[in-house]
């Protein structure tokens, strides 16, 4: 059985966002036909590599070496101390040293990058060296702009696109991300293939999904799941709402939790219609989605992927998202179900047009969503990413 060492930031139980999911997902659907490995980044500042095992796959969590660790997300971090943390990891020489040492002794056939910061651009070039073909994996921006300083951007970009030459074969979550960074003149020399992210299909999402009973004639209850942050759009999602009669919305939840929550709470405060519950365990989830008539993604930044619309779907849960980045690619009809962003008037007509469904089409709805959401498989994932795979493979061989 070949072996592939996948490699990314942080690995469960260290979760920061739907990155950490996919690649969990990833390395779980391509265990069933490869031996697979993954190397990531663990809590401790220095010393060894620490094993161990999640779902039976083994994981190496190499110390941070750096300032601080990427995954602690409590930590208050000082723009300086970001900025140095960033320049450490543009090639951290500790993680090149213990990544080379690791490869040169297991030596996989393929190794799989994904989020790329805390290993640092070293991973690309310790595989390179040993002549082991590097997969990347685009799933956010952070080789185009890894923090919010265009100074520092600007000749990271440099760098990272000289580096990415190394890189056999470049995989986006959305065609919206690979053209924006091959636009760029970034991985010249890689194949280039988008690959969907997908979802786990389980008996739970299943009963939830039959349970689901469609309400027809009753005030809406909306879902916002995710980060509460800038680029969220979620208040325009509340000055949405507050537009809204009664009739028509019952409530808005919202689930996440980030930098923004109290501003958000005082927006909302006014409105007694709009419930925060805090930040859900990955668990909970689907059983929230499925009690919402609607869930709501009012993003005002190019989202990758966006992962909630496919949990949502899974549920039976229709989606209306913020027209941006690889959000069309996903949705049902991207011209049915989308709107402007930046706009509380294009949020409220969306919730509107739901609203004034008949309840056949509502009913009909349901049905399309859970259709929709069973193309993005395990099977769909491990065909695509094995026929990457056999062609490195085979010309390694």
């Amino acid at each position: 059985m070949h072996k592939i060492l996948i490699a990314h930031s942080l690995y469960p139980p260290h979760v920061i966002g739907g990155a950490e999911i996919s690649t969990q997902i990833l390395a779980q659907t391509l265990d069933l036909s490869y031996d697979v490995k993954v190397i990531t980044v663990g809590g401790h500042k220095e010393g060894e590599v620490r094993k161990d095992s999640v779902n039976g796959i083994e994981i190496l969590r190499l110390p941070f070496n750096n300032r601080y660790w990427i995954g602690d997300s409590s930590r208050r971090v000082s723009t300086s101390d970001k900025v140095l943390w960033r320049v450490q990891d543009i090639f951290n020489i500790r993680q090149y040293r213990y990544i080379k040492r690791y490869l040169a002794l297991t030596r996989p056939v393929v190794v799989h990058t994904q989020n790329i910061p805390g290993l640092s651009l070293a991973i690309w070039k310790a595989a390179f060296e040993l002549e082991i073909p590097v997969v990347h994996t685009l799933r956010d921006f952070s080789l185009i702009e890894p923090i919010q300083i265009s100074a520092y951007s600007r000749v990271y970009r440099q760098i990272s696109k000289r580096y990415s030459r190394m890189i056999s074969s470049v995989i986006g979550i959305s065609q919206h991300i690979l053209r924006t960074h091959t636009a760029m003149g970034f991985f010249e020399h890689a194949s280039k293939h988008v690959i969907h992210n997908i979802v786990e299909n389980n008996d739970n999402v299943q009963d939830l999904y039959a349970d689901k009973e469609v309400r027809h004639d009753q005030p809406l209850n909306i879902g916002y799941f995710g980060q509460l942050t800038e680029v969220k759009g979620v208040h325009y999602l509340i000055d949405a709402v507050k537009k809204l009669d009664q009739k028509i919305l019952g409530k808005l939840f919202i689930h996440g939790d980030g930098p923004m929550l109290h501003q958000l709470q005082e927006l909302a405060e006014s409105e007694p219609r709009i419930i925060f519950k805090g930040k859900l365990d990955k668990s909970q989830i689907a059983r929230r989605m499925a009690g919402m008539d609607l869930t709501i993604v009012p993003s005002t930044w190019d989202e990758p992927f966006g992962r909630v619309v496919i949990e949502s779907y899974q549920v039976g849960t229709p989606v209306y998202a913020s027209k941006v980045g690889g959000m069309p690619e996903i949705l049902m009809d991207s011209g049915r179900f989308t709107f402007a962003a930046h706009s509380a008037d294009e949020i409220s007509k969306a919730i509107l047009n739901y609203y004034e469904l008949s309840e056949l089409e509502k009913n009909q709805m349901k049905l399309q969503c859970f259709a929709h959401s069973q193309s993005f498989n395990e099977d769909y994932l491990l065909k695509e990413h094995a026929n990457i795979y056999e062609k490195l493979i085979r010309c390694g061989g």
